[in-house]
């Protein structure tokens, strides 16, 4: 029974051939080559093309300088902007003319009496206070 026994086990432990374990083969190597090999025809394709639109778009008019270009929206804001800035120097030059005739008008009023400071203070201090407690 011992003999038996010992002789099926050794039997099993040896596989065909006598080569051992074998590692699982789920692609050949052909197989492989020929997967690389496809994936290098399309990059090659998808390169080509790319590089042909890039020549015909050189080939035909000169292209505008990205720089120059301005979307419609920074054009429109520019002008606003540019809008503003004449709105704020007219103020300032309707200020100046009013100091000016209010200096020229200063020595023909001279004679009104003129609020001293802690006259002012008091009328800023009579104002109410309002607590939101």
């Amino acid at each position: 029974m011992g003999k038996t026994a010992l002789s099926k086990k050794g039997s099993d432990s040896t596989h065909a051939k006598g080569r051992g374990k074998q590692p699982k083969r789920f692609l050949e190597r052909n197989d492989a080559l020929e997967l690389a090999a496809s994936i290098a025809d399309l990059q090659e394709e998808k390169s080509l093309s790319k590089a042909e639109k890039h020549h015909h778009a050189q080939a035909g008019q000169p292209q505008e300088d990205p720089k120059l270009k301005i979307s419609a929206s920074k054009l429109k804001l520019k002008e606003t902007k540019a809008l503003l800035a004449a709105k704020r120097t007219q103020v300032k030059k309707e200020k100046i003319k009013l100091k000016k005739q209010r200096s020229a008008d200063g020595p023909a009023t001279k004679g009104a009496p003129v609020a001293s400071p802690a006259e002012e203070t008091r009328k800023v201090a009579q104002r109410k206070s309002v607590s939101f407690a």
